[in-house]
Parts: C-alpha cells; structure tokens; sequence
C-alpha cells in the first residue's frame, strides 16, 4: 500500500494500519537507530528505539504535516536514537559536525524551523550528484564514510572531502538566505 494511503488511515486512528507500517518500515526504522546508536549503545536499545519510534507515530498521528512518511518516520527515529544517546550519557558521534542554527524562541519559530527545513533540503538538493548521495546518507541515515564509499564506489577520504567541502557549501548557502550559524566551524 502506498504512503499517502496508509497516512490517511493513519490521521484517520485506524488501528489496523499500525502493524502494516511496521511490517514495511521496521527494517528501515531498525537501520536509522542502529547506524546511530550501535557504537554505543546494545541490541536492546535499538529495539527500543525502534518500538518508540512507532509508537510516537501512532501517538502524534493527528499532527503529521507532511505528506512523506518515510522522511516523517526517519525523523522520529533520527530524534529518539539521539535521545536515548543522551539518556545513556553517550556521546553522539557527530556532534560536532552538527549544524547549529540560530532561532530565536519566538512566536515565529515554528515559521522560521519550517523555512529553514525548506532551505536546507535546498540547499542539500543543490550538492549534486555524488555528493547528495554522500551527505544524505552520512546526515541523515548515519553510514560511516567507508560505508559510503564502498557503496558508491569512492575512497574513504575522497568522500570525507566531500562532506567537508558539502558542509562549506551548506553553510553558506544558509547565511545567504539569512541563517546564521552559532558554530563557524560545523
């Protein structure tokens, strides 16, 4: 079944649409959490998470904004992974990689985080290809550069240099657009 039907039975409460998700997302979900929890964290964790992650989902059903539930479902487990990292007191390991925007706590924050989503899904659209390919799945699905590059065919340090030159090119497309970051060296 596809997403926009099974998010429409979703917003709907359908009950019966829960274990149809986790059988065709667990093996994704299960992923996320373990490239980001699995250097430090064990088997039982990442289960958790994954668990969590679903059950998060089902409880927040009723505000789910977006039409693309894959991204949706990868941003639940991006954000309970790194939370059960702090909860252990781990250390995330990129950290200091991390982008840091500067967002006033105002009424219009939830107006600026939704620009700045848009922005840097822009910004990251505009690497081209490999180097799309390389930032998304170090950022966002957590593979260590070796993974990448045997995936892509690369050498390790060539897409270390990508990322390194990717973030550059982030940054400043992001202080063009009147964004900017707390961390001069991200």
């Amino acid at each position: 079944m596809n997403d926009a039907k099974l998010l429409r039975r979703l917003r709907r409460g359908d009950e019966t649409v829960l274990p149809e998700l986790i059988r065709q997302y667990s093996a994704y979900v299960y992923t996320i959490a373990s490239n980001i929890l699995s250097h430090a964290l064990g088997e039982e964790d990442i289960e958790e998470v994954v668990s969590d992650s679903f059950l998060s989902l089902w409880e927040n059903r009723e505000h789910i904004e977006t039409e693309m539930l894959r991204a949706y479902l990868a941003a639940i487990t991006r954000n309970k992974a790194k939370s059960a990292l702090r909860k252990a007191r781990a250390e995330e390991p990129l950290e200091d990689d991390l982008i840091q925007i500067s967002i006033p706590n105002q009424p219009e924050r939830k107006i600026l985080l939704s620009e700045l989503r848009d922005i840097t899904r822009a910004a990251v659209d505009s690497l081209g290809e490999p180097d799309r390919e390389i930032f998304q799945r170090y950022y966002f699905l957590y593979q260590k550069t070796g993974d990448i590059a045997r995936a892509l065919g690369l050498k390790d340090a060539t897409v270390r240099v990508k990322l390194a030159r990717g973030r550059k090119r982030l940054k400043d497309y992001l202080e063009e657009r009147g964004f900017g970051c707390e961390d001069t060296h991200f």
